[in-house]
């Protein structure tokens, strides 16, 4: 911190033994782009590098860096690559992207296996309790049905090879279910 001080309190000063390559202590595109904004709009800028090299984050009930600065009111903007988020753009402006970059990030996977069980952590436990207790009710109503229709295949009564039980019932509910991955006995 103390080299940049001395570094733009010597760029700042009258004398002409900075040499000319340090006489704009920061380039780029960001950069160049804020001076053609100044020659087409007509103002003049100043620029620093923020105090504590940070861009800006929420700690301990005010923002740092960058954003902390432009909330402050010691920057009126501020020129840089910045990442847009959420927390950020709820207190600042920002203009529309105009420069982006593609970045990968690379994670090892996971040496574990899925639990058994991991198809229900979308639901609540009730939830599943509720799907449950239907599919019983509606096996129950499904076999009843089938056994007071003049035409279903009930146990008692016209010699059917086939009959349609409780346990049929609760195969066909669970097929439906589950997309028909089991064979089942249509009433």
């Amino acid at each position: 911190s103390t080299i940049l001080d001395s570094l733009f309190s010597s760029l700042h000063s009258s004398n002409d033994t900075v040499p000319i390559q340090f006489k704009k202590c920061c380039y780029g595109y960001c950069i160049d782009l804020l001076e053609k904004l100044a020659e087409d709009m007509n103002f003049d800028f100043d620029l620093y590098i923020v105090g504590d090299g940070k861009y800006g984050t929420w700690k301990n009930g005010h923002w740092t860096g960058l954003v902390g600065d432009l909330l402050g009111g010691s920057a009126h903007m501020a020129v840089t690559s910045f990442s847009i988020n959420t927390a950020r753009s709820q207190v600042i402006d920002f203009t529309s992207p105009f420069f982006s970059t593609s970045l990968g990030i690379l994670v090892r996977t996971r040496d574990t296996a899925a639990p058994i069980g991991a198809f229900m952590w979308p639901l609540h436990w009730t939830m599943w309790l509720g799907i449950f207790v239907a599919l019983h009710i509606t096996a129950i109503f499904l076999t009843l049905y089938e056994w007071k229709s003049p035409f279903g295949m009930t146990p008692k009564g016209r010699n059917r090879s086939k009959v349609f039980s409780f346990s049929s019932a609760l195969n066909v509910c669970y097929a439906l279910l589950f997309g028909r991955t089991a064979a089942i006995k249509p009433p």
